[in-house]
């Protein structure tokens, strides 16, 4: 329907291609894979897409990233290096795919039987990390924390005083550039913070005069209707509102938000309450470490738009089809040593 009744359809129809592939990516994952030993197959895929990524994007921060302006306000972050990309074309993209992924590599943690599989699974989740604190991306670092908290809620609720009491006492071992990042989150003198209020308010003015068809799908529509309605006067262009749910509103309308919300949220309730009853599992670990997942990118998505880049789109399905995957597995019972 977004499509259909686009201010731009013909862009519109290009953008409906990438959702129709992250449709067919969830139908195929959900249809195809009934074993927990293929799920975690697919984690281990992951896995490598988080080592070969990570890699690279520590190899550029010892070759030596430039400083991008327009990326780190340089007066508030004097002693910042420049944010790692590894081979996306932004910092924020290539945390946003780590926030996805790494829960995942986490459950192979967990699940590997032999001890060199799991000593090649941390490591590997240590170099994604590693990597992630390289992007400087905040609202990705607020999305990962939380999605290991809510890994460590849904797969063995007892652990989390000591998991509380892990990240207080990691706290003083973090860099100090990460640090002081950190406390730029909510500062408004940060460019960067401060440049997401007019994006802000130009999609919010342009949602008024469309509130229930929203300006169509993709991000060529919405940017075609505000410079239209000229409501953005800013130097940086207007790209997208630097939010996902302004932005998923203002594509496809109230009816296209309230699907999005509706379909994550009672995933994400039936993963908490199949969890609950459901014996400890493969499927049952994936699941959770997927949700956990799922619940990073709504928390990081407060601050971001995730798919504005269509292969972080596909990635975030990927990662909801895993989830529904393991939560099928759940209720089917199978339990795979």
């Amino acid at each position: 329907l977004a499509a259909r009744f686009s201010v731009q359809r013909s862009s519109s129809m290009r953008f409906l291609g990438y959702h129709a592939a992250a449709a067919l990516c969830v139908l195929a994952t959900v249809s195809v894979v009934r074993h927990a030993a293929d799920l975690k197959r697919l984690a281990a895929g992951s896995s490598v897409c988080v080592l070969i990524s990570s890699g690279y994007g520590i190899f550029q921060r010892i070759r030596g990233v430039e400083v991008n302006k327009s990326y780190v306000d340089i007066a508030l972050n004097p002693d910042m290096p420049g944010r790692v990309p590894s081979f996306f074309d932004n910092p924020n993209t290539f945390a946003e795919v780590l926030i996805l992924l790494l829960p995942l590599t986490l459950a192979l943690i967990l699940l590997s039987r032999r001890p060199a599989l799991k000593a090649i699974s941390t490591g590997i989740f240590a170099l994604g990390t590693a990597a992630l604190a390289m992007t400087y991306s905040r609202a990705s670092w607020v999305g990962f924390a939380l999605s290991l908290a809510v890994f460590v809620l849904l797969w063995r609720p007892r652990l989390i005083p000591l998991f509380a009491l892990i990240c207080l006492a990691a706290i003083p071992l973090l860099p100090s550039t990460v640090y002081n990042r950190i406390l730029t989150i909510t500062n408004f003198n940060d460019s960067s913070t401060a440049s997401r209020i007019p994006l802000y308010e130009a999609t919010i003015y342009a949602l008024r005069a469309r509130p229930l068809r929203g300006a169509g799908l993709g991000t060529a529509a919405v940017q075609w209707l505000i410079g239209r309605m000229q409501i953005y006067h800013e130097h940086a262009p207007y790209v997208h509102a630097h939010n996902f749910y302004l932005q998923v509103w203002i594509e496809t309308g109230l009816l296209g938000l309230f699907s999005f919300l509706a379909t994550l949220l009672t995933t994400l309730r039936a993963v908490v309450c199949q969890s609950d009853r459901c014996a400890d599992s493969d499927a049952r670990t994936i699941a959770c470490a997927g949700a956990a997942s799922l619940a990073g990118a709504m928390i990081c998505g407060m601050g971001d738009y995730l798919w504005n880049y269509p292969r972080v789109m596909v990635m975030f399905w990927f990662v909801f089809a895993m989830t529904l995957t393991g939560l099928k597995l759940m209720k089917d019972g199978e339990e795979i040593s």
